[in-house]
């Protein structure tokens, strides 16, 4: 039985072209003053260098820059300057770019075309390397073992989460069925990760627990180096059975699909090699009423 119910899933659907900086997305509250005002970012707006924009409490802001097929994600900060946030973070190297970036930002703007190209814009051009590699690394982390007593020792990056209700804002030891909650992630490495979490349940099914968007950038789960990120715009909801599940936190520094993963995961022979870095993190809840 599938154990979540995912509020909403996501549309990106067009972006403008006209400007090099672009707001990729928005988790939770992110901000650019307008006059004396403060005004709420959204997806596909443009920005200029000279626009002031803050971040909000365990919020994100990623900023699409086409010129240079590169993504900055922001944290929570002070007010400050598009062309100094993203220029302290070009002096870190800590961008996100490569071959992928490329690939993406051609495709979501489809040559000089303001439309997002959804066939070609997310994981679908690469095939499913990453994500083969992806579960190879976790069978070897495994070390034989069940895939709910993978260690958390085992990790390339320094990730964790918490499950946090949704209405009273506390870290939950228990979830309770039909009760609404949502996933507070912390990124400690020096990297951004695209994150996404396996449920596991008593049976051994696979669930992926996060809503990919219908251009598979998944630009909604990417978390900040040195990050806590709440993910209240994606709320989950917990099924029967009663029990203990394991939920297993992967990140990576490029989008992935967990579904293909999963699907790897449940492949018989599949070969165990530290194929590439991951993070990983293991927590068990208790489902009850």
């Amino acid at each position: 039985m599938k154990k979540w119910i995912i509020a909403a899933l996501l549309c990106l659907c067009e972006m403008a072209g006209a400007q090099n900086l672009i707001v990729y997305n928005v988790t939770g509250s992110a901000e650019k003053l307008d006059g004396s005002n403060w005004k709420a970012l959204t997806r596909r707006e443009t920005l200029k260098e000279t626009d002031v924009v803050r971040v909000g409490k365990n919020s994100a802001l990623s900023i699409l820059d086409k010129g240079s097929s590169k993504v900055y994600a922001l944290k929570q900060g002070e007010a400050q300057k598009v062309g100094d946030l993203i220029g302290d973070i070009r002096s870190n190297q800590n961008s996100a770019s490569g071959k992928y970036f490329d690939h993406m930002v051609g495709s979501l703007f489809n040559g000089s075309s303001s439309t997002v190209s959804h066939n070609a814009g997310g994981c679908s051009y690469r095939g499913a390397a990453i994500e083969n590699d992806m579960a190879r690394t976790i069978a070897f982390k495994q070390a034989n073992n069940s895939l709910v007593k993978i260690s958390n020792g085992t990790s390339d990056y320094n990730v964790r989460f918490d499950v946090i209700d949704r209405n009273a804002d506390t870290t939950l030891s228990k979830v309770f069925i039909g009760k609404e909650a949502y996933f507070r992630i912390t990124n400690n490495s020096e990297v951004d990760l695209y994150v996404n979490i396996i449920d596991v349940n008593a049976e051994g099914e696979l669930y992926d627990c996060m809503p990919v968007d219908e251009g598979m950038t998944l630009s909604h789960l990417l978390i900040p180096a040195k990050s806590t990120i709440d993910l209240k715009d994606y709320p989950i909801a917990f099924s029967e059975p009663v029990g203990t599940d394991h939920l297993l936190l992967l990140a990576y520094p490029e989008p992935f699909d967990l579904r293909v993963v999963n699907k790897v995961l449940l492949t018989p022979g599949l070969s165990a090699a530290k194929s590439c870095k991951l993070g990983i993190y293991n927590k068990s809840v208790n489902i009850g009423y």
